[in-house]
Parts: structure tokens; C-alpha cells; sequence
């Protein structure tokens, strides 16, 4: 079942984000409550109402400039087993960290580099080698080189720094305001109600509560990265059901 079934809402349409939100901004001016929000398995933006304002919606939908029929049809899929993957979320700090590294790879380098080119014009300038000086030329240009990537890059990693404290404070908000508001024990009653009669896999509840706190993120947090909007519904469903888990665990234990 669908996320926006369990939430007693239905579709009106399926469109790109500034469709939606013109056509949220005339049901809204009709009186409807209706949101937009985007949903990652199908790649699109869903306009939703109340189920009881569903037959008003789609009257006014008739009378929509340019309303394409075909378009508010939801199409049908497995939302439990066909799923869009997205591409792996990385934290500021992890960038940090990352980009961090590099540049002290690029400035070890660069300065190594350096140092025996610099050791290398010697030589020839006194003599002791025969070497042309253009090869002196080469090997400084490409310690200067490596020196300008790795300052380059020590740049970036001190802007992704600024963003760190922002991100941290960010993802934990969203995190402590779904579990403050959205109890295990609702979010289950919730699936519950919406499956009931039907027998549930592991698999299958894992999922159905994600879809739920998926929309939920959406809902009070308009997230639009899809792989940003995958990692906090991930950490907060962790830290709803795993943490929950682990600390029954160390209680039996005590």
C-alpha cells in the first residue's frame, strides 16, 4: 500500500515540481488542504488531499488549464521490492575528512617533489651533473603543480568545515523531532492498520515503516535530495526501532 494511503490522503496528480506546486496553490486557494511532496520510487511530485476532499479535488482538476487526464493516474508498482536506488549520502564531516586527506597527499607530494628538483638545479648549476636545465624547469612545474592542487584542495576542505556544525545540528533536529512525535509503537499502529489482514515479512515491515517516516520527513521538512532524504529516514528509523532494541537488550543483560 502506498505511503500516501496509510496518511488517509489521495493522489491528484503526479508532475514535475513546478506543476505541482501550481496546482497545490489552486486546490490550497479552493479551500483544499493540499500538499507536495516527492516521492524517490517513482522520480516524481505527488499533489495529495484529504481522502474526503477527493471527489472535490477532482472536479476542480476538470477545470485546471492544461490538466493532462492521463497525467493523474498513479501508476501501478511494487513500492515494496521496486525501488529507486540513490546515490550514498556522504556528511560534511566525512567530506572533511576525506578532502583532508587528499590535500595532504597532494601538499606531501608536491613538497617532495619540490625538494629534489630544487636538489636537482643544483647539481647541474655546479656541475655535477649534466643534465639540461629544461628538465630542472619540468620537475619544479610539476612540484608547483602538485603544491596548487593540494592548497586547492585544503581550500575546499576548510569550506566543507564551515558546513559541518550546520549539517550536525540539522540531521539531529529532524532525528529527535521524528522520535519525539512519531513513536515506534505509532508508527507501527499505523502500518498495522494499513495492512490489516495481510501477513508481513521482516522485509516487508522494514520498508512500510520507512515509506512512513519518509513522508513524514517530507511532510514537516520539504527534504527534496533524494540520497539526503534516504540517510535521515535510515538514521531515524535506527534510532526509533534498532536503539530501542539494544537498550531492551542491555536491560535483560543488567
Amino acid at each position: 500500500m502506498p505511503y500516501w494511503e496509510m496518511l488517509g490522503r489521495a493522489v491528484v496528480t503526479l508532475a514535475s515540481k513546478s506543476v505541482s506546486e501550481e496546482i497545490s496553490e489552486y486546490l490550497t486557494y479552493s479551500g483544499l488542504d493540499a500538499t507536495v511532496s516527492y516521492d524517490q520510487d517513482r522520480d516524481c511530485y505527488i499533489v495529495s488531499v484529504p481522502l474526503a476532499q477527493e471527489n472535490t479535488a477532482e472536479r476542480l482538476m476538470e477545470n485546471y488549464p492544461d490538466a493532462d487526464p492521463e497525467e493523474n493516474q498513479v501508476p501501478e508498482i511494487d513500492f515494496l521490492h521496486n525501488r529507486v536506488c540513490s546515490p550514498a549520502f556522504v556528511r560534511a564531516e566525512d567530506k572533511f575528512k576525506d578532502t583532508t586527506g587528499s590535500a595532504l597527499i597532494f601538499l606531501f607530494a608536491g613538497s617532495l617533489v619540490f625538494v629534489l628538483a630544487i636538489a636537482h638545479c643544483v647539481l647541474v648549476l655546479l656541475d655535477y651533473r649534466k643534465d639540461s636545465s629544461s628538465g630542472c624547469l619540468i620537475e619544479l612545474a610539476l612540484g608547483a603543480l602538485f603544491l596548487g592542487f593540494g592548497l586547492y584542495t585544503l581550500r575546499k576542505a576548510n569550506e566543507i568545515k564551515g558546513r559541518i556544525q550546520e549539517e550536525n545540528e540539522y540531521i539531529t533536529h529532524v532525528i529527535e523531532w521524528c522520535v519525539s512525535t512519531y513513536p515506534a509503537s505509532q508508527i507501527d499502529m499505523t502500518v498495522n492498520a494499513a495492512t490489516e489482514g495481510i501477513a508481513l515479512s521482516p522485509e516487508d515491515r522494514y520498508f512500510l515503516r520507512k515509506d512512513l517516516l519518509r513522508c513524514y520527513i517530507i511532510r514537516e521538512f520539504n527534504v527534496e535530495d533524494p540520497s539526503y532524504l534516504e540517510y535521515l529516514t535510515e538514521e531515524t528509523y535506527i534510532s526509533i526501532f534498532e536503539k530501542k532494541k539494544l537498550q531492551q537488550k542491555k536491560t535483560v543483560c543488567l
